[in-house]
């Protein structure tokens, strides 16, 4: 066991008896030094006085031997082991011919053991592809059933129905959370196919952690001594076995819960489990973000004729990034609509890379002229930094050297004319600011409303919706590329593999491993060689 330098002993056999040794560390001895050499190791006689000089110690319930031999057992470039035998009656009892032909067995042995060790890990990986396939499909029937659902009540009954077919859980709650009125009230509950209605509660238990840390929470045993530590009691039904619990994150806030409970065994859940229950939990908190949105919609609608028109632009914005899956059409789309819309001369948009602390712009317009700017660093205690910190719009109406000084002052993009007022809204994908988008008025101060602060930020909180769609649609199909990559590769081997058990013949083999590359790699030239390393020459 190389990771942990320990000798294990699947096979000790003694004058006739099996003893089984508890793994050692391996570092001295005959079978330390078959390691380190890679050579098979005889020693015939004054084996005492060898076992010294090598620091060997016999195995507790064995005895000395007379003579030794070992040789290596050998993968390509990894020793897996050792083969030893012992004479324990008289010296000089193995030969030449001995450590030939144990050499031959222990090769022998070395391909059958990677050739198992090859096929578990093609079983895992199959298995775990299949298992991400079938993962992804659970993930793509959600989304397909979620998509375009702006009923909160439908959001909350669809999904609970789902989470029950694909867990293996006999209760599932979600739960909404009010931050206002610091109280949790549940939404569905559903135990061994009784609707449950429990009253609403302040925050408490394991959900209530779950509210706080924004962390998931999974216990697969010893719940009730893990339930008293958290202060968690049953709030209806029966006390599980095992709980996993998700919060529901929307713009950084855990807004609610998702919990699974199985009453009748411990470890019902697993960590793929909470991988797709955390995935779900973002699909619908993007559902139920949008039917949030959509609710606030209507009420717009209904207050002002401003509010109505405002409503009207972000309509044909989303129509229109509705139809885009390219981020650079998606930052067209919405720079140019800006600018038909708002009373400012000069419009951009930037992402930030939050790891290497860069600005990209992506779109820039002043006065009807698109303008390049260069990438640039996210300046300490500068605008970036601030919207990055507050997650906030900045709206400066009144821009002079006092009140860009705590941003660390106005720094003008080549070629472009300083402004009299500036609006930056923030683009806010789940807790992170991924970009701004920035108006600016060059002729006069004043140039933004409230309104403007207002729609700015809904049309940027669109477009982050919009290229976080673009950013998943792209990760998908990465995901599907290389489900679809690895799936062609086990085929690859499983039919080199089932080609090479039929072989008992070397030139066979070379031939069909030489025609099976030939096939599938782009080189018009293949060759395979043996190395004879005591005559020093290669064979083709």
């Amino acid at each position: 066991d190389r990771q942990r330098n320990l000798l294990n002993c699947p096979f000790l056999v003694e004058r006739g008896q099996r003893v089984e040794p508890e793994p050692f560390e391996l570092r001295r001895g005959f079978t330390a030094e078959v390691v380190r050499t890679r050579q098979a190791l005889v020693i015939n006689e004054q084996l005492a006085e060898r076992a010294a000089e090598l620091g060997s110690d016999i195995v507790p319930g064995t005895e000395d031997a007379s003579s030794y031999l070992g040789v290596p057992m050998i993968a390509g470039d990894d020793i897996l082991g050792v083969i030893d035998l012992q004479n324990l009656d008289h010296e000089n009892a193995f030969s030449e011919a001995d450590v030939s032909l144990l050499t031959t067995l222990a090769s022998s042995l070395s391909v059958a053991l990677e050739n198992a060790r090859l096929f578990d890990e093609t079983k895992r990986l199959l298995e775990e592809t299949e298992r991400r396939a079938a993962e992804l499909q659970k993930i793509s029937d959600v989304g397909q059933m979620l998509v375009g659902e702006l009923d909160p009540e439908r959001i909350y009954e669809d999904m609970g129905d789902k989470l029950r077919e694909v867990f293996d859980a006999q209760a599932v709650a979600i739960i909404a959370y009010d931050r206002e009125a610091d109280l949790m009230t549940w939404r569905y509950l559903m135990e061994k196919g009784v609707r449950l209605y429990p009253p609403p509660i302040t925050p408490s238990g394991f959900s209530g952690h779950i509210l706080k840390t924004r962390q998931p929470l999974m216990i697969n045993e010893d719940m009730e001594r893990i339930a008293a530590e958290y202060g968690s009691t049953v709030v209806a039904g029966e006390f599980p076995k095992s709980w996993l619990g998700v919060p529901l994150l929307m713009g950084g806030e855990a807004r609610g819960v998702i919990t699974l409970e199985n009453m009748d065994r411990e470890h019902a859940f697993s960590e793929d489990d909470l991988r797709l229950l955390t995935t779900l939990s973002l699909n619908m908190s993007v559902a139920l973000e949008n039917a949030r949105l959509f609710d606030q919609t209507k009420r717009l609608l209904k207050e002002t004729d401003q509010r109505a028109a405002e409503l009207q632009i972000i309509n044909s914005v989303q129509q229109g990034l509705a139809s885009k899956l390219d981020a650079q059409a998606i930052y067209d789309l919405v720079g140019d609509k800006i600018r038909d819309i708002f009373d400012a001369q000069a419009v951009s948009i930037a992402t930030y890379d939050l790891v290497a602390r860069m600005i990209h712009p992506q779109y820039g317009i002043e006065k009807g002229v698109r303008f390049v700017d260069e990438p640039g660093p996210i300046m300490s205690g500068g605008i970036a930094e601030h919207l990055m910190r507050t997650r906030e719009p900045l709206l400066i109406n009144q821009v002079t050297e006092e009140s860009v000084a705590e941003f660390g002052g106005m720094q003008i993009v080549p070629g472009t004319e300083a402004p009299r007022s500036m609006l930056f809204v923030p683009m806010v994908v789940g807790s992170e600011v991924r970009g701004v988008i920035s108006l600016q008025n060059i002729d006069h101060e004043n140039a933004f409303s409230e309104s403007d602060v207002r729609l700015l930020t809904t049309l940027a909180s669109s477009m982050s919706v919009a290229l976080e769609n673009v950013r998943l649609f792209d990760e998908t199909k990465r995901l599907l590329r290389e489900t679809d990559q690895r799936a062609a590769e086990l085929q690859i081997i499983n039919s080199v593999q089932q080609g090479l058990a039929s072989k008992l013949d070397a030139q066979a083999i070379y031939d069909l491993v030489g025609d099976k590359i030939r096939d599938i790699f782009d080189a018009q030239a293949v060759s395979i060689a043996t190395y004879d390393l005591v005559a020093r020459m290669v064979r083709p």
